[in-house]
């Protein structure tokens, strides 16, 4: 399994997440497949899938693993942390699970709590603009088609969230935010990395909706203003 050990250690430290309650809720088997795709060559898909839904290879990998190095530790965490985020609740268990991986890596409590803090305010953030992104592109300002609904509701359920702000965020499907100027704004203002994945998200769902090719349309015309110029690559 050729990976690199920053990925590696993404992908262990995630999978430990997700096992910390000993249930695989869908949300989270969903995002860890998502990673997989993302970060695991086609060759080697089946032995990490296999490796992720087995917590005690896991954790015997775990143990196995170097340290990272430190310029390494926060976003180890910071990804763990997302994962904890992707049923709408983050339980004891991971929590604990969390403060175990900063312990190994030398990370202070209180500097766990400070970025946890900041890592909250951004993935919500980030999932405010996914769900706006995505109900201008399909709506265009007005409540989505019908055959839109169940997809939009189901990438909110994949958003790093509250319980709560999902149920406002499904409410955009009928009640479609309209100044596109604004959100364009809100997404040029994320870090690169997450401005493509908000729309690599959204684009199956454009794709495949009622309207394509008008909802193509908003999501190029978006995709600029927010600084990305190579639409295309975001539908890879």
């Amino acid at each position: 399994m050729p990976v690199s050990p920053d990925t590696e250690w993404v992908l262990v430290t995630c999978g430990l997440i997700a096992h910390a309650d000993d249930t695989l809720d869908g949300n989270e088997v969903e995002r860890l497949m998502q990673m997989i795709d993302e970060h695991i060559p086609a060759e080697d898909y089946a032995d990490w899938l296999a490796l992720i839904g087995d917590k005690q290879a896991l954790e015997a990998r775990y143990a196995e693993l170097p340290d990272p190095p430190a310029a390494q530790h926060r976003v180890v965490l910071e990804e763990a942390w997302t994962m904890a985020m992707v049923d709408g609740e983050r339980n004891t268990a991971e929590l604990v699970v969390l403060a175990r991986l900063a312990e190994r890596l030398g990370v202070a409590p209180m500097q766990l709590e400070f970025w946890r803090e900041a890592w909250t305010l951004a993935e919500r953030q980030f999932a405010v603009c996914v769900a706006e992104l995505c109900a201008l592109c399909l709506g265009g300002g007005e409540a989505l088609f019908e055959p839109d609904h169940s997809p939009y509701l189901d990438l909110i359920e994949r958003l790093p969230t509250s319980t709560e702000e999902r149920g406002r965020l499904r409410g955009f499907a009928t009640s479609t935010p309209t100044d596109g100027d604004a959100l364009s704004r809100s997404l040029a203002a994320l870090p690169r990395t997450r401005r493509i994945q908000a729309f690599r998200l959204v684009a199956p769902l454009v794709r495949s909706s009622v309207d394509a090719e008008a909802a193509g349309e908003r999501f190029a015309s978006t995709a600029r203003a927010a600084g990305l110029l190579d639409v295309d690559a975001l539908h890879r």
